[in-house]
């Protein structure tokens, strides 16, 4: 039997009509991330010729390329040496976005640079999943309206969207492009009967593998639909199984095995980090969403057309492989989405198919009447088909536009300059201790080791933690988030310069032998903390006399202790937007519950009398939403001081060159946060080494 060529995806031999149909939709993605840019302050940096990037990641990923670039590998000898410092970690990192990245900039290095490519790469990527979807819902024999209705809310999903403008270089991008691909691959196979494009989706599922480390949930989905999908005499899903497994296999040897491992240690490792406190659970993307969030995130008219069009793929495919595949994908990325808002771009490729299918068949029921409306009329169900798929579009657009607001860069004249600074005047060997937000950015820009950064844990390399594993299994951990918030929670200085020059110069190795030696996390912690404020000669007696120490363990443990690092630290008035959590966490109890502090900032409305906008009034007398307040410093240079009750537990600041005020218990009046990121003030055991605003370097004055 003779086919017809316009069958496939209907776009081979496509009339001009579809090919326009699919660059209305490629532009209208575009544009709508291009926009972004004309709204957003302090995108471009005219002191350093370049964009700067909403998101940390971005930096993890333009360093990798660099890397790529300039030496030919993603790291030296598979060790990334810059990121979770000291001692490093093993690279484990999905590798496309980078040879994609360079691969274009050989393409395009006379036009542009690096960074300013990697800026615009998503812009450019993400737009292609509303292409695939026209393509997908024309092979399943959707109408032109309905098919770029689908492809235009697929460009407009507000979670995708977000993390795709221009700025967001990152794995992101991939995340519905891939999926899709593989399952337009299937469909086709499957209407065709042909084993090529069976074997074309299993290349893009393999691709999918190295694009983002949660390609396990995609493959595992398929592997069930088939096993669910009784007509068996359909050799085309298990092709693409096949395929995809060796190819999978043959790039990163042991990924099918460790799929099951992975999927019971990882939400473990999102969700605890017991004893230590958990840095994970403050980010926003991880933490589970109400039912106001997913919809925004995914879009109202996606989430109402695609539940609503599983009444015709029930009817229309229950045939086919796509219903059970379907179905448990968008049932998986509901579940997954109580771990966080992050995997809506899961949910969303199955919703996606389905919009389509519920916009298509709005235009193929046959409704003869609605009230004294006659809609058999052919112009009238034209016009209301066009209605409804505008009405299902135009919220996804409109939140989209409306999020232009919440985009801005983390990074500035200021950061840039510290980085410059650092990668200037200290040896390669100096270790970058910072907020994990911004390690991302000093690594890549600094080009030195930082100590935490984004990949916090590095919980997506958990599966791989076996018996070839170079490092003690437990590392990376969550547990300098505790150290660091602990050095600047602490009103000892000596205490603090100790905690950091531990954490600079052995990372986790000191915490690591005391473990060994009490077996148990939170009493290891405990005497650490306790040790690292004792003097470095009188250490191993310490231990031994006070927790029963065998010499050679509080030998190792005080050896490990007096090792000696250079390293700088950096501050910043971002810092005092984290105040409450560095406090909380650098107070950690153990033993208990613990304490959460006082904490409140907020803006200055009026100097004359002093009010901000979080309550504090100085007319006179010093409350805070009407409390006595202790003490009032007005900092502006040299800080003044104001007294008052003093028998008040509360203190505040008047950062009066910042105009902001910070309001916290009075026993961390004394802590080095305040000194450091409130008064400026290294504590004596830090000096400032350059300012450039409000980010600060600091290097240690001594140590020991």
């Amino acid at each position: 039997m003779r086919r017809d060529k316009k069958s496939t995806f209907g776009l081979i031999s496509a009339d001009r009509r579809t090919l326009v149909l699919m660059l209305v939709i490629f532009s209208a993605g575009f544009a709508l991330r291009a926009g972004a840019i004309a709204t957003v302050q302090g995108i471009y940096s005219e002191s350093y010729s370049q964009p700067y990037m909403y998101d940390m990641d971005s930096y993890y990923n333009l360093r990798l390329a660099s890397n790529l670039l300039e030496h030919g590998n993603l790291s030296e000898d598979g060790w990334d040496r810059y990121s979770y410092y000291p001692p490093g970690v093993p690279l484990d990192y999905p590798p496309l976005l980078a040879y994609v990245t360079i691969l274009v900039y050989m393409i395009l290095s006379p036009l542009t640079g690096l960074t300013d490519l990697a800026f615009w790469l998503p812009a450019f990527i993400a737009p292609l999943a509303g292409v695939l979807v026209f393509a997908l819902a024309r092979s399943l024999d959707c109408d032109e309206l309905s098919s770029a209705a689908a492809g235009l809310l697929a460009v407009s999903v507000p979670f995708y969207f977000m993390r795709t403008v221009p700025g967001f270089y990152d794995t992101d991008m991939f995340n519905l492009v891939l999926p899709l691909a593989v399952v337009l691959s299937l469909q086709v196979s499957l209407k065709e009967g042909s084993w090529r494009y069976a074997v074309l989706g299993g290349v893009f599922m393999a691709l999918y593998s190295t694009a983002w480390n949660g390609w396990q949930i995609l493959y595992c989905l398929i592997v069930v639909a088939v096993i669910l999908f009784r007509n068996l005499r359909r050799r085309e899903p298990i092709i693409l199984l096949l395929v995809s497994t060796a190819l999978i296999e043959v790039l990163a040897p042991g990924s099918i095995i460790s799929i099951l491992s992975g999927a019971l240690r990882i939400p473990g490792g999102v969700s605890s980090a017991y004893p230590f406190p958990n840095p994970y659970a403050n980010i926003t993307e991880l933490q589970r969403p109400d039912l106001a969030d997913a919809v925004i995130a995914l879009g109202p008219g996606l989430l109402l057309a695609g539940i609503t069009g599983f009444r015709a793929l029930i009817r229309d495919h229950r045939k086919s492989v796509l219903l059970p595949l379907l179905s448990l994908w968008t049932v998986t990325g509901a579940v997954l989405m109580v771990w966080g808002i992050r995997f809506s771009e899961i949910a969303a490729v199955p919703l996606l198919v389905t919009s389509a299918l519920f916009l298509s068949d709005i235009r193929r029921t046959e409704i003869r009447s609605l009230g004294s409306m006659n809609l058999s009329d052919p112009q009238f169900r034209r016009v209301f088909h066009v209605a409804v798929a505008a009405m299902v579009v135009l919220p996804s657009f409109l939140i989209c536009i409306e999020s232009y607001s919440a985009l801005h860069p983390r990074v500035n004249d200021d950061l840039m300059a510290a980085a410059d600074y650092i990668r200037e005047n200290t040896s390669s060997g100096t270790v970058v201790i910072c907020n994990w937000v911004h390690g991302h950015f000093f690594a890549f820009m600094a080009e030195r080791p930082v100590n935490f950064d984004g990949r916090l844990a590095y919980i997506e390399t958990l599966p791989r933690r076996g018996a070839d594993y170079p490092l003690d299994p437990r590392v990376p951990g969550v547990y300098r988030e505790y150290w660091q918030d602990r050095a600047l929670a602490t009103s000892d200085p000596v205490l603090s310069s100790e905690i950091l020059s531990m954490l600079a110069s052995s990372g986790d190795d000191a915490y690591l032998e005391v473990l060994k030696n009490e077996n148990d996390p939170a009493t290891s912690a405990i005497i650490l903390g306790d040790v690292l404020g004792v003097k470095r000669g009188e250490r191993v007696n310490y231990l031994m006399e006070k927790y029963g120490f065998h010499e050679d363990a509080a030998g190792r443990i005080a050896s490990t202790l007096n090792r000696k690092s250079d390293y700088v630290l950096i501050t910043y008035d971002r810092l005092i937007d984290k105040g409450y959590w560095i406090l909380y966490y650098g107070s950690w109890n153990f033993t208990g519950k613990t304490e959460e502090p006082l904490y409140s900032t907020g803006t200055i409305t009026s100097l004359e009398p002093l009010r901000s906008s979080d309550g504090l009034v100085c007319d006179g007398s010093v409350k805070f939403n009407g409390v006595n307040v202790s003490r009032l410093y007005l900092v502006n240079g040299t800080p003044g001081i104001i007294e008052g009750d003093p028998d008040s537990d509360i203190v505040a600041f008047a950062l009066l060159g910042r105009n902001r005020t910070v309001v916290l218990q009075r026993r961390y009046e004394g802590s080095m946060f305040v000194r450091l990121v409130l008064l400026g003030d290294g504590g004596g055991v830090f000096r400032a080494v350059m300012r450039s605003g409000d980010v600060t370097v600091w290097e240690p004055i001594h140590e020991g």
